[in-house]
């Protein structure tokens, strides 16, 4: 059965976030702000009933307009094929908020067209997600199955968690932009964020003893100047004790609250599309040093972390390409450089027409061709592992 509409979930910081409680609707975080004057709004309180909030007592802070400069485009193309609906989320939140809202949101648009006389009812959806997105798709499976989805289209998903979370966090660089210093402090109380912290083999390892994984859901693995909470001021030890809790609930959403891809039987499997990017410096692994001196326990070597331009420029192949092998593995298309287009990365995916060309080709035509002049589209069928000088990177196998 076909679809007769399409439901697109944008990424990370893809959404506007503003202030309801202000007579003007102040646009509080935008992708193409580079200054907030009140950034400090979107730190989050600890979780109260199963729920955050915002420490600033006066601030309701939601999801307004989607990023029309990453995503306007794309949009459009789409509409000429079919009705889209836009599921705009506060990123901030975790997956199980959004993907509950994903749910109510799919029964709402299904009520809505058997009531109006305007449209067919709408029994099955097609998904487009970037990013984050998939994060919010795979948590509205794992509740809710596959029973109102025709097919799926997941553009640069970052299946595994991206380095440059680590990065924000520490930073304040990396996915989001604005003043640092606010920025990796309000970033530890999102767990929406957190969520997109790495968890593929190797991402980090500390560089002495006999354990030497990091693992990033564990606050005993982080820097100590963020996680200490005695013998420092109050903010501080306040803004750690939010981490460490908030760390353990991400921790927890991503391990057994999103749906694992090759879990779903081959039938569903057939009915998802991931396309990736590559040619762009990215986070592969770090190094963590569990002694330095004149550095916090812990020590996170950002400086000397490896970068190669195997991904997108904030997803590795590693975690992008998690589901490529067979038998239990979804078609994975790689974006590769061209003499033609060299200029959309992780972000601006979508702007790209091969992007574009794909999602409707494998949503809407009978037949599904991938293909595209120069070759500059291939399948991915495995992943090869590379450790140049002890440092771990994973790079695309293609067809």
């Amino acid at each position: 059965m076909s679809s007769q509409a399409l439901i697109f979930i944008p990424g990370i910081t893809g959404t506007k976030l503003v202030d309801t409680n202000r007579v003007s609707f102040d646009t509080v975080w935008s992708g193409v702000q580079k200054e907030f004057e009140s950034i400090e709004q979107l730190e989050l309180t600890r979780q109260e009933s199963g729920r955050f909030y915002e420490e600033e007592p006066t601030s309701i802070i939601e999801a307004g307009e989607v990023e029309w400069l990453a995503y306007g485009e794309v949009v459009s193309y789409l509409r000429r094929k079919t009705p889209v609906f836009i599921f705009n989320y506060d990123w901030r939140m975790s997956a199980v908020e959004n993907g509950a809202r994903l749910e109510e949101f799919v029964e709402y648009l299904t009520a809505k067209s058997r009531a109006s006389v305007e449209m067919s009812t709408i029994r099955k959806f097609d998904f487009v997600t970037h990013s984050l997105g998939n994060f919010i798709l795979r948590n509205y499976i794992h509740r809710c199955g596959f029973g109102r989805i025709n097919r799926i289209v997941f553009t640069v998903p970052p299946f595994l968690g991206s380095l440059d979370i680590v990065s924000v966090v520490l930073a304040g660089e990396g996915l989001f932009h604005g003043t640092k210093e606010k920025t990796r402090k309000i970033t530890r109380t999102f767990p929406g964020a957190l969520e997109l912290l790495p968890s593929y083999e190797e991402a980090g390892r500390f560089t002495t003893g006999a354990d030497r994984e990091v693992r990033f859901f564990n606050p005993d693995h982080w820097q100590k100047n963020i996680t200490r909470t005695t013998g420092v001021t109050t903010d501080k030890s306040r803004l750690a004790a939010k981490f460490k809790k908030v760390l353990a609930l991400a921790g927890e959403t991503a391990n057994s609250q999103i749906v694992d891809l090759a879990a779903l039987d081959a039938g569903e499997r057939r009915r998802i599309l991931v396309i990736a990017r590559t040619g762009y410096k990215t986070l592969q692994s770090i190094e963590v040093v569990r002694r330095m001196q004149g550095e916090p326990g812990n020590y996170y070597d950002l400086r000397g972390a490896h970068k190669t331009k195997d991904g997108d420029g904030a997803v590795p192949h590693v975690s992008s390409c998690h589901y490529c092998r067979e038998p239990k593995g979804v078609q994975t298309l790689m974006v590769t450089n061209d003499w033609m287009y060299k200029e959309h990365k992780h972000a601006f995916i979508l702007n790209d027409e091969r992007t574009q060309r794909l999602i409707k080709r494998f949503l809407f035509d009978e037949t599904f061709d991938m293909n595209s002049p120069g070759r500059s589209i291939r399948r991915v069928v495995d992943l090869e592992p590379i450790d140049p000088d002890g440092r771990p990177s994973w790079k695309a196998v293609y067809e």
